[in-house]
């Protein structure tokens, strides 16, 4: 017969358990983590049972406490420049979406490059956002429309407020009712995410995809969505919380301060008075005169995953190319294009360039003080939406 734990062990695991879910509440990595609690059992472990609770659950109140102050005085909202990271969740079916049915808006006081990069380039605009029950920026749910728009920030509209995407653009201007499935990712994520909606929504509709310059062109590798385990499930609980939006965020922008200190630096021009800001890797990028290959790549497969949903393919240019004339002297290679181009033309899908557009308008419109991206990110502007949606709508009214 088993003697029953002594009360001073009892409460040496309760403080155990009790330190390691406080802990959870702050956004450090696994081995940073692991090493507080360590030291904190050995500290326990000198300090007799009673103490050891005693200190745990003193850590505890302290940590619910810190997570409301965090939430209140509006730190946690001061982390984010823009809605996008405020708005993120995630679903077992769509992977990664902003929160169902919410309502936010936020001013946004400067882009991604000059959050990354620290450039002195800044654009204040008011952003909003308006997401759907399955959590993507739609007026409304899903209600049988013709037309789904698939791709990344550029069709979620990351730094646009709601009345600027593409599919407000076509509704409004185009009479031209489109479905917005966008949210960042790659081809894995826009394959996984049409899957999805295919098993939630049927397979009556037809897809524009936009493929992203940028960093969309990485191996497709038709990675399933890993459904969460229990203990992701549970950790959820804590990754929700304020305090660990708030410490991780802190974390990541050391490590990413720390990584770039040997990037180079970001390009700044003069474009039609005004600085214009171009993100660092976008120059490397863009010079790549390595042709792309399918046995690297395998868009193929992705775009055959996507038939017979599939009827249009865009390729979205990085803004460097679109201001080439402004900012390079030289032609620049364009092997995102033509591996595309060729893939879509395998696959027999049509596919679309939208550099000479978007260009087009930036010289037009540029008399004017105006751009098609905002002079201080990476993604277009209402101008941008605005050109690109007129082009879409071009192309997708004669189906």
């Amino acid at each position: 017969m088993r003697m029953p734990l002594k009360k001073p062990a009892l409460l040496y695991v309760l403080a155990l358990l009790l330190s390691f879910h406080a802990l959870l509440f702050y956004g450090f990595p696994g081995a940073a983590l692991f090493a507080v609690w360590l030291i904190l059992a050995i500290v326990f472990l000198f300090s007799g049972g009673a103490q050891a609770m005693l200190t745990a659950v003193s850590l505890a109140i302290f940590t619910l406490l810190l997570n409301a102050a965090v939430h209140f005085t509006g730190l946690e909202r001061s982390i984010y420049y823009r809605p996008h990271e405020l708005m993120k969740s995630s679903d077992p079916d769509f992977g990664a979406i902003f929160k169902p049915d919410t309502q936010f808006s936020m001013n946004a006081l400067f882009g991604d490059i000059e959050a990354i990069e620290k450039v002195g380039v800044k654009e204040p605009h008011e952003i909003a956002y308006l997401t759907d029950s399955l959590g993507f920026r739609n007026p409304s749910d899903y209600h049988g429309q013709k037309f789904v728009l698939v791709g990344d920030s550029f069709v979620a509209g990351a730094n646009d407020t709601q009345s600027c995407l593409i599919s407000e653009w076509l509704r409004q201007s185009h009479a031209l009712d489109t479905y917005n499935l966008g949210f960042p990712g790659d081809m894995n994520d826009y394959v996984n995410r049409v899957r999805a909606f295919r098993r939630v929504k049927g397979n009556d509709f037809r897809m524009a995809l936009f493929v992203y310059e940028g960093n969309d062109f990485i191996p497709f590798t038709n990675k399933q969505i890993a459904r969460p385990s229990l203990f992701d499930r549970y950790y959820d609980l804590f990754r929700s919380s304020s305090l660990w939006r708030y410490t991780r965020s802190l974390y990541l922008r050391g490590q990413k301060k720390r990584s770039g200190e040997h990037a180079p630096p970001a390009l700044v021009k003069d474009i039609g008075g005004k600085p214009v800001a171009f993100y660092s890797r976008e120059q490397a990028l863009i010079n790549n005169r390595n042709t792309l290959q399918e046995s690297d790549l395998k868009f193929i497969s992705a775009l055959q995953a996507l038939k017979p949903n599939l009827t249009e393919i865009f390729f979205v240019p990085v803004k460097y190319r679109v201001y080439a004339k402004w900012v390079s002297p030289q032609s620049l290679p364009n092997e995102q294009w033509k591996y595309l181009a060729e893939a879509a033309r395998q696959v027999g899908i049509p596919a679309h360039d939208l550099t000479s557009v978007l260009s087009a308008e930036a010289a037009r419109i540029l008399a004017q003080g105006q751009y098609v991206y905002w002079r201080d990110d990476t993604h277009w502007n209402c101008n941008g939406m605005r050109v690109v949606a007129d082009e879409v709508a071009r192309i997708l009214l004669k189906q």
